[in-house]
């Protein structure tokens, strides 16, 4: 399972963190300033904190990510730049004051308002990216149909001209020419049908597929075309299903004789290998390695700006197919060989991504998966507030943390706090699914087993010491029974808000998406 994480999403949720307390810090010197130039610089900072920690974990482009960092660090320092250059021109001298700083809380703003707009500008940038890399991939697209109808179409049509002007009556095999070289025409009109299929809302066309059916015929073909020629397939027993059409196994025909055309033996490997939501075949050869070229095809769709008469079109088609599916391609090139892996998103009988799994791959959810956890946190902490608050505790004594003890702040930390160790919960969670059947009680003893360990380790642990770096004396370890039910009444409140959410508010976002026209 991949459990790569993303590790630009660090350096949004540290800066976030670090300005926040920054901001709080600033806006202590009246409560009116507080409430009016604090909370919501205090409230944007945090958001902003726990969208970095979201952007760790989830299972989105890496490259997205890196780009919203950046923009994040640029708006920083832009901000930065003209805090200081304000300060320097409004000081007598060019000398600041430290106290000047601190009695300028507005200048908090532009710090945190700087890294937020550096971070909306990084998506925005993301986006725009991703849009042209899919008006890039039309226009390939459009290229290799004209190269595939300009080559095949026009060869046969030579064929048939040719045979025609000598006349049927003067060779035998001028009629079944003919014949094979229309027929030949026909195949390639409607394999240019299946590469032109329109995409649906989620990415990809097609239905539901049975993978291992479309793997063995894949296999079938290419042993019957080549008999010396010897295929090891290792695949899980159960029945994974794909969405795709009827040309599913072309990709893996194609995919394996390229395999034993370039290879040094007849023995290809067929690995496949499943995760809740993602299905990858791999492809291996001890061959002299797929060139450049090839590599840069498959992967990202770049194609030639000449045809080369070496190559044939049958990776272009592989690329088109498999993007029309939703699934990219992946290759390894070593001096053992190449391995080209197959990623297709899996889906359930009826076409739909699974219901009843977590989105997840490794320990990356998927976006909507992380909306959804996010919604349970924060409804999870009310319950935490409230029996920590019957037992004696005190949320707005959150605020200490952050400089403050005020019952805003320490709910809006509070807050933060949970939606921060709901992401990681969450990760926890596809591990365990990983293993064990997707049942309530799962949710159950991982959200109870995390919410001990976040009271072991952050309330008995790292709060005190937090406290005395900010003078205020705490014993270490402070594992008092009071926190410790609040914390297990906040991991059985996440577990059962996520096991809702999942189960009825992800299939209805499914659905809803379904339905929205295709822009």
């Amino acid at each position: 399972m991949e459990s790569r994480l993303n590790y630009s999403g660090v350096v949004v949720a540290g800066l976030a963190f670090f300005l926040t307390r920054f901001t709080v810090t600033l806006a202590l010197e009246d409560t009116v300033q507080f409430y009016l130039a604090g909370v919501v610089p205090l409230a944007a900072g945090l958001g902003l904190a726990a969208f970095g920690v979201a952007l760790t974990v989830a299972d989105v482009d890496p490259a997205m990510v890196r780009t919203t960092a950046v923009w994040c660090v640029v708006g920083f320092g832009t901000m930065l730049a003209l805090v200081v250059l304000t300060l320097l021109g409004s000081s007598p001298g060019g000398a600041v004051d430290p106290s000047t700083v601190r009695s300028q809380t507005y200048l908090s703003n532009f710090l945190i308002g700087g890294s937020v707009g550096g971070t909306l500008t990084g998506l925005y940038a993301s986006r725009n990216r991703r849009q042209r890399g899919e008006l890039r991939q039309q226009a390939n697209r459009l290229v290799t149909l004209n190269r595939l109808l300009r080559h095949e179409i026009l060869n046969a049509v030579t064929a048939i001209r040719g045979y025609a002007s000598i006349g049927s009556s003067e060779t035998e095999d001028g009629m079944t020419v003919i014949d094979e070289r229309a027929e030949h025409i026909q195949e390639t009109i409607e394999e240019v049908k299946y590469l032109t299929e329109r995409t649906g809302a989620d990415g990809s066309s097609g239905a539901p597929r049975d993978l291992g059916e479309a793997l063995r015929e894949s296999v079938e073909t290419v042993t019957e075309r080549h008999p010396n020629a010897t295929v090891s397939v290792e695949s899980p027993s159960e029945t994974l299903r794909v969405r795709a059409n009827d040309r599913l196994p072309v990709v893996f025909t194609q995919l394996l004789e390229n395999a034993i055309v370039h290879g040094t033996d007849d023995t290809p490997t067929l690995d496949v290998d499943a995760t809740p939501t993602t299905v990858r075949v791999s492809i291996a050869d001890e061959g002299p390695g797929l060139p450049e070229s090839q590599q840069s095809l498959l992967e990202s769709g770049d194609i030639a700006e000449f045809d080369d008469p070496r190559v044939g079109f049958g990776l272009n088609i592989v690329r088109l197919l498999v993007e029309s599916y939703g699934g990219t391609i992946e290759t390894d090139v070593s001096g053992r060989g190449t391995t080209v892996t197959v990623r297709l998103p899996r889906v359930t009988t009826d076409g739909a991504r699974e219901p009843n799994r977590v989105d997840l791959t490794g320990v990356r959810p998927a976006a909507p998966h992380l909306a959804v956890t996010c919604l349970a946190a924060i409804a999870a902490g009310v319950p935490y507030g409230l029996v920590s608050e019957s037992l004696g505790g005190s949320i707005a004594g959150i605020g200490v943390f952050y400089g403050t003890v005020d019952p805003v702040v320490g709910w809006l930390t509070h807050e933060f706090h949970s939606v921060v160790f709901g992401f990681m919960y969450v990760g926890l969670l596809s591990l365990a699914l990983g293993r064990f059947r997707n049942t309530a009680w799962v949710y159950v003893l991982t959200g109870l087993a995390w919410g001990a360990a976040v009271w072991v380790v952050a309330a008995g642990f790292v709060a005190p010491v937090w406290l005395q770096l900010v003078g205020t004396p705490a014993p270490v370890p402070n594992l008092s029974g009071r926190l410790l039910v609040s914390h297990l009444v906040w991991g059985v409140s996440l577990a059962a808000l996520t096991v809702l959410g999942y189960r009825h508010v992800i299939p209805r976002l499914a659905g809803l998406g379904q339905r929205l026209p295709v822009v």
